[in-house]
């Protein structure tokens, strides 16, 4: 893809997720599921997750095609808790990183294909202890 037509999509692509962000039902998920925001960076896209009300003991990031998948299981709850992120290229061959911060999971996406192969699944366990502010 030619990098004028990549910058238009992109553009286009930041204007859906400004209606994303807006969009009633994803502020309804951001209560019942999990709270997440977004930052744009010159090298990556930066995905927030909210942890101040939950205590997350597993974390799972999947990718596929161009969406990323969020999973996090709380303490002490049967089901998993899921969003999902459409991004605007493939995630197959993005080197995606994770850190844990005060109350925040935050996962970094480079806007950059990555020259080596790349897992497809994150998956990080014991991320709480039981303290819930401890994140």
């Amino acid at each position: 893809m030619g990098k004028d037509k990549e910058d238009f999509y992109l553009e286009n692509w930041e204007e859906r997720m400004k209606d994303w962000l807006l969009d009633p039902d994803k502020v309804q998920l951001d209560e019942k599921e999990f709270r997440i925001d977004f930052l744009d960076t010159t090298n990556s896209f930066i995905v927030e997750v909210e942890t101040e009300n939950i205590c997350p003991d597993e974390l799972i990031l999947m990718k596929k095609d161009h969406r990323l998948v969020i999973s996090i299981r709380l303490k002490n709850e049967l089901r998993a808790r899921c969003r999902d992120i459409e991004f605007p290229f493939c995630l197959q061959q993005r080197d995606l990183t994770y850190s844990l911060e005060h109350h925040t999971i935050e996962i970094n996406v480079p806007k950059q294909e990555s020259s080596k192969r790349t897992s497809l699944i994150i998956r990080v366990q014991g991320i709480c202890d039981d303290d819930p502010h401890s994140l």
